[in-house]
């Protein structure tokens, strides 16, 4: 369940799911807007899970593993991260491991296939008065991610390890949206007592970091959830950036289509009646969306992959990365951020889906989550294009003088900027 559709093979990868499974502590202080080091509450919390893992032939590791907490706001284990990634960490041969640390989407799994999945459970039965109920708030999670974590980059067993013939030499925790928050909690509060990750790249987002942990982190924002609610405030430090972008919705355009071909596969995503819906489907299910198709064409994954780039060469080179690029946050508006005559956002990083677009489009649809901050676009006609670019040489003139800055600054990787040229070239826009 929830593999993802790409071609593994084609990128020369193996793909594996495992069982996972050990005894976890609770912690005291592991709470939101907590920065303070948690303490340990109790131990010995049994746990079994499931975690799927890809990994390239031995001479094309780059020696990290980047590993996804899984985000289950839809009920089902989704990789929203590795979504928007997905072809750079391939491209540079990082192992990845898709954890699932949480109750809703390990529940799922065994109502999805009972065969395949029996016996999971992250539960922990000790809470309320009667000291027998359902902890509420996956407090064994941060274990979980950590402990099968360490165990991926021990990698033991020669012959039968779970990544036969790869040394691991360093960890990279991803995730996105509500797994970020909890990424988050985790760098905040756990760890420093478990020191296992070598760095973080949040997508949309972290919130707040502490300021006194020399761990590379990054968060890369949506003007999508920072427009819609606000936060965009918080600040930064040594060792952590932020970075907005401009007309970024929840998920890229790209990022929904990966994760729309797995939940059409494996019709996982249920409704409250029980009626399965795509990721597509879900995004309108309530029939709030003010306009659609969701999503803007804003590829965020440029951004996103300059992250993880750099959080890795931050801890492995001590390269710092580029400075925190954050949205005009209105004076009147507390969080909210300012926006142009014609409705555009200010600040940020600026691609060039957004200044020099194909699509009519907007990162905010309406007030109702999750359309509110899934967006919406409309791509233009070539008459259209015809008489904003005048000509083909000039549209892709335009994209150059957007795309080369960034890799200049730091927020795109070089590798990524002659694709999206070269993309622009063989387009016919304008034509």
């Amino acid at each position: 369940m929830s593999a993802t559709a790409v071609d593994l093979k084609a990128a020369g990868y193996t793909a594996k799911e495992f069982y996972a499974e050990g005894l976890a502590n609770r912690y005291t202080g592991a709470n939101a807007n907590t920065f303070t080091t948690a303490t340990v509450l109790d131990g010995g919390n049994p746990y079994r899970t499931r975690v799927m893992v890809r990994y390239p032939k031995p001479h094309k590791f780059n020696g990290t593993l980047a590993v996804e907490w899984t985000n289950v706001t839809t009920g089902v284990d989704f990789e929203f991260a590795t979504a928007e990634a997905s072809e750079y960490l391939l491209r540079e041969g990082y192992a990845v491991a898709i954890v699932s640390a949480q109750r809703v989407g390990v529940e799922r799994l065994k109502t999805w296939s009972p065969q395949r999945y029996p016996g999971l459970s992250v539960d922990v039965n000790k809470c309320l008065p009667d000291g027998t109920s359902l902890c509420t708030g996956d407090p064994i999670s941060y274990d979980i991610f950590a402990q099968i974590t360490r165990a991926l980059m021990n990698n033991a067993g020669g012959a039968t390890a779970p990544m036969p013939g790869l040394h691991v030499q360093d960890a990279i925790a991803i995730g996105q949206s509500q797994s970020a928050a909890r990424l988050a909690i985790y760098y905040n509060t756990i760890q420093p007592l478990h020191n296992v990750f070598d760095g973080f790249a949040f997508w949309d987002r972290s919130g707040q970091l502490r300021d006194d942990l020399t761990v590379p982190a990054i968060s890369v924002d949506s003007e999508g959830l920072g427009g819609s609610f606000g936060g965009a405030g918080w600040t930064t430090s040594t060792y952590t950036r932020k970075w907005d972008v401009a007309g970024a919705t929840h998920a890229s355009l790209y990022g929904a289509q990966y994760i729309e071909a797995i939940a059409q596969r494996d019709q996982s995503i249920l409704l409250p009646d029980g009626q399965p819906k795509t990721f597509f489907e879900w995004i309108d299910f309530n029939h709030v969306c003010v306009k659609l198709p969701p999503f803007t064409t804003v590829d965020v994954g440029l951004v996103y992959n300059k992250a993880i780039d750099s959080v890795r060469n931050w801890f492995k080179r001590g390269t710092p990365a580029a400075p925190s690029r954050s949205f005009v946050i209105s004076p009147s508006a507390p969080g909210l951020p300012v926006r142009d005559a014609d409705g555009k956002v200010e600040g940020g990083i600026r691609l060039p889906q957004f200044v020099v677009p194909t699509a009519e489009q907007g990162a905010l649809n309406g007030t109702a989550f999750p359309c509110n901050v899934s967006g919406w676009h409309r791509y233009y006609t070539k008459d259209e294009l015809k008489a904003m670019y005048g000509t083909h040489d000039r549209y892709v003139a335009k994209v150059q003088r957007v795309m080369y800055p960034l890799v200049a600054e730091g927020y795109v990787l070089r590798t990524d900027a002659l694709a999206a040229v070269r993309d622009a070239a063989l387009s016919d826009v304008a034509k």
